[in-house]
């Protein structure tokens, strides 16, 4: 809002009434003439009148109503008596008398004609227009805060239609809808302001903002919907159902061969032992039938619960897409995009929101990518987490624990072919873990290669004498270094033997910047070392480490 000083005494005195506007005006610091830009010349008397009677309105309080009236008379008196409707200067004055009575309308309508006949007035206009609208919108606030709901948005929607390309009064609409918990029309007054900014980039963090707001609105009007929290559930129990079919159901097929085999060759158990196989084999069949039975019934309320939340996130779902359409590199979006897609069953969409936010995010941090994946996997939404992950172990792929939930993403969604790859990458990393080597078992087992797989399973089960856990792994991009706190675990019953372990800490590119050794004293059994390694060096992003 412009500042008003007292006027010069003998601003009122002088005869100023032949000078040009500016000049007319210029020594006057309460009532400032129009910028230098702006010419306003060919002054009619009633005009220059009108102006002195602005600044004295101005500079006497007490004579403010009468002086603002009689400036509108004789500036209306100049338009209609003198001819002057095409005199910009009388507009443009009547705007300013406008502007200090408050009348938002007159304003808009004779700062408007001033403009389209004196263009060069533009930027000067714009200054007043702003104190009014300005105005309109702190008036709005402070009715808001009043209580005084409606005629707060009353004056905001004042405001908006005052300034139409301007979209801050709108997405003020929606922060009070917002606030007042009436998030269906703050969400489409926050939509309105984004496509009231446009492509104009003198408001393009307004548009952004209004944008960001609209999506975590509607999201969090679905978050924690129950068919949401149903169908986590659901997926969590899958994997147990499926596994418990495939044992009994291997069980069933040995005991059924074992019978077929015995009619081959006429061979008969005793009678006792084939009322024990009758009744094995009929417990095996019906708990294969009814796990079956569980397995269609999960099933098909998966697909009903990701039906429901189809048109339940539909509105979420649609406007994260118009925030990533203007800004498609922005991961939290996208992660939030690909979480709402993946729980309401479209998982190949929500793997192909992370290709396009890498493709447009050149310099996106993996980390921005490895952590929704981790949270995937433990969500169970594993096509979408394998993506996020893949895309950002292409980054870095020396980061031990993206590369342990990537394998157990594959490992939850079948895939025989990436399993094995992924979990021998896991394994030169953490080579004396038993999750590695338990994920290798499974990797040469979707292979169909038995004699690794068991080899791999008795590591895991009894070969490993001491098991090394990495509990934190911290990179320090700033400073340089990296911190790493572990722990060394006796498996056996019986004391270890001293362990030496060389550590090295890696670049993106495998280039080892640091190395360092670690003894693992004899343990007890069953008792665990703790021990913790600070590096220095540039660019560590990853480690490993070996047995020496």
């Amino acid at each position: 809002m412009r500042a008003v000083a007292r006027v010069a005494a003998y601003a009122l005195a002088t005869g100023l009434t032949s000078a040009p506007l500016p000049e007319l005006l210029g020594a006057q610091e309460s009532f400032p003439g129009p910028q230098t830009a702006c010419e306003l010349k060919q002054p009619n008397s009633k005009i220059n009148n009108a102006i002195q009677a602005l600044v004295a309105a101005v500079a006497k309080p007490d004579q403010r109503g009468p002086q603002l009236a009689q400036a509108k008379k004789l500036l209306t008196d100049a338009i209609l008596q003198d001819n002057q409707g095409s005199n910009p200067a009388a507009w443009y004055y009547l705007g300013r008398q406008a502007v200090l009575v408050g009348d938002a309308a007159a304003a808009d309508t004779t700062f408007s004609r001033a403009a389209t006949l004196a263009p060069t007035c533009t930027a000067d206009i714009a200054t007043y227009r702003e104190e009014v609208w300005g105005k309109l919108v702190n008036d709005g606030l402070s009715a808001w805060q009043d209580g005084k709901q409606d005629s707060a948005l009353a004056l905001l929607h004042v405001a908006a239609r005052f300034e139409p390309r301007n979209p801050k009064a709108l997405a003020t609409v929606a922060a009070l809808y917002a606030s007042a918990a009436n998030d269906d029309s703050a969400f489409a007054y926050y939509r309105l302001a984004a496509r009231t900014a446009g492509d104009d980039a003198a408001f393009a963090h307004d548009r952004r903002e209004a944008l960001s707001n609209a999506w975590h609105l509607v999201v969090r009007k679905v978050q924690g919907h129950p068919a949401a929290q149903r169908a986590a559930r659901v997926r969590a129990s899958l994997d147990s159902i499926q596994r418990g079919i495939t044992n009994d159901s291997t069980v069933l097929a040995r005991l059924v061969a074992s019978s077929q085999s015995r009619k081959a060759r006429e061979a008969k158990l005793a009678p006792a032992d084939q009322q024990l196989f009758t009744r094995d084999s009929t417990a095996r069949a019906q708990a294969v039938a009814r796990q079956r039975a569980t397995l269609a019934a999960a099933l098909q309320q998966l697909a009903a619960d990701s039906s429901a939340l189809t048109g339940a996130f539909a509105p979420a779902i649609d406007a994260l897409k118009d925030y990533l359409s203007v800004f498609p590199g922005e991961i939290d979006a996208a992660t939030t995009l690909a979480t709402l897609l993946a729980q309401s069953g479209h998982a190949a969409q929500a793997a192909a929101v992370f290709d396009s936010v890498a493709a447009h995010a050149k310099d996106l941090d993996p980390d921005a990518l490895f952590a929704p994946g981790a949270r995937m996997v433990g969500q169970g939404l594993y096509r979408p987490a394998a993506r996020a992950l893949t895309l950002g172990l292409a980054k870095n792929p020396y980061r031990r624990d993206a590369l342990f939930s990537l394998a157990v993403a594959y490992y939850q969604l079948h895939d025989s072919t990436a399993l094995l790859p992924t979990a021998q990458r896991l394994l030169a990393l953490d080579p004396l873990n038993r999750a590695s080597l338990k994920l290798m078992a499974a990797g040469w087992d979707f292979m169909r290669q038995r004699d690794s797989t068991k080899a791999y399973v008795a590591r895991a089960d009894a070969g490993l004498a001491v098991e090394i856990s990495v509990l934190s792994f911290l990179p320090d991009s700033a400073e340089g270094g990296a911190t790493l706190s572990a722990a060394a675990t006796n498996l056996k019953a019986a004391p270890s033997a001293p362990l030496r372990l060389t550590f090295e800490f890696l670049d993106v590119t495998g280039q080892v910047i640091a190395t360092l050794t670690q003894d693992v004293p004899a343990m007890p059994p069953r008792q665990s070392q703790a021990f913790d390694l600070k590096v220095s060096g540039k660019r560590i992003s990853g480690w490993r480490y070996r047995a020496s």
